[in-house]
């Protein structure tokens, strides 16, 4: 992400997931590459159905809980997955006009059946 803007960065991380070694080097690496950033963290709340798998809890934070994840004074969120690759600028997302929409994200692969167990809304988090 820094390699392709010269605007100001802030990474906010899910403290929950992170490693104590992580957390120790995370400072250094901000001032390297100089941008902010913050760890946030959530409850999962009583009234959804509990998850005992690590990786599906985590996809749940990163998916159903950005709207309260972050303080309300934020204008817009772009979440960028630890995997993926960042080849512009973002700067244009952020001037994206969403029409008034919430959220704006990719679609979630319906039709392969390789993403078949990971899509939350057809299992697990709601029955």
């Amino acid at each position: 992400v820094r390699r392709n803007t010269q605007n100001p960065l802030k990474f906010w991380f899910i403290k929950n997931w992170l490693s104590p070694r992580f957390k120790d080097f995370l400072p250094h690496i901000a001032a390297e590459y100089g941008f902010q950033y913050e760890l946030v963290t959530y409850k999962w709340p009583t009234w959804l159905h509990k998850q005992t798998e690590k990786q599906r809890i985590i996809w749940a934070y990163k998916l159903l809980f950005l709207d309260v994840l972050f303080p309300l004074t934020l204008n817009k969120v772009i979440f960028v997955d630890a995997d993926q690759v960042v080849r512009a600028d973002m700067k244009e997302l952020w001037h994206m006009d969403l029409h008034g929409a919430p959220y704006a994200y990719t679609p979630f692969c319906d039709n392969n059946k390789d993403m078949e167990g990971y899509r939350f809304w057809k299992q697990g988090f709601w029955k």
